[in-house]
């Protein structure tokens, strides 16, 4: 599949590019902060060809790439 024809890719197809499983994609967006899209009434979710890149290459580098904290929210904290 050449990502770089396309302007935006289903998640499927980004799993496939990146050569992970489908499941795994939502911990891989979620780590990246990459916001899904979807159009019309088209039920599939779809992101852009280079946030696939950035998937590809968070797959293969891990340590090179920067990702979100995941953070409590404040208010738990103070119980």
């Amino acid at each position: 599949m050449n990502i770089e024809e396309k302007e935006f890719v289903t998640l499927f197809e980004a799993a496939d590019y990146a050569g992970i499983k489908r499941a795994t994609i939502y911990n891989y967006l979620h780590d990246l902060g990459i916001k899904t899209h979807k159009f019309g009434r088209d039920r599939r979710s779809y992101i852009t060809s280079a946030d696939a890149k950035r998937l590809k290459e968070y797959k293969e580098t891990p340590w090179k790439v920067k990702v979100e904290t995941r953070k409590e929210p404040e208010d738990a904290l103070a119980l």
